[in-house]
């Protein structure tokens, strides 16, 4: 099992992977660069994908609808961590194929329970059982 946590903030990135480790014990592999991260999802079967919006070169809701395309991760839980309050970038967020959607600062709680609720849904997990 495996998650991708693309955040461009160092200190952010490392505050979301050990809430994540609390509930999983899930290999996290942080990427800072968006297209990086979109690479690795061609190259690597992940079982949730927890994207910042605001990052360098592409945003979360770009990497979101680029994630999406890959056969693969269609059904793969994707959650938006960010700390933009525009009103309509909820809606944007879901039409993109985001799952669940936080602002920062993030409670650590209810990132928790969606990281625990997603993994147990996660298809590729699905996938590998059968």
């Amino acid at each position: 099992m495996s998650i991708l946590i693309v955040e461009d903030n160092a200190t952010n990135a490392l505050i979301l992977k050990h809430l994540a480790k609390k509930v999983s014990d899930a290999e996290i592999v942080i990427e800072a660069d968006p297209i990086k991260a979109l690479e690795r999802c061609h190259n690597d079967d992940f079982d949730m994908l927890i994207l910042d919006h605001l990052l360098p070169g592409m945003s979360g809701i770009q990497l979101a609808k680029a994630v999406r395309m890959i056969a693969r991760y269609d059904g793969v839980p994707i959650i938006m961590v960010t700390a933009d309050h525009a009103p309509d970038l909820k809606l944007e967020a879901e039409r993109a194929g985001i799952n669940d959607f936080l602002t920062k600062p993030v409670e650590a709680l209810a990132f928790r329970q969606l990281v625990m609720n997603h993994l147990q849904h996660s298809p590729l997990l699905k996938r590998a059982a059968v």
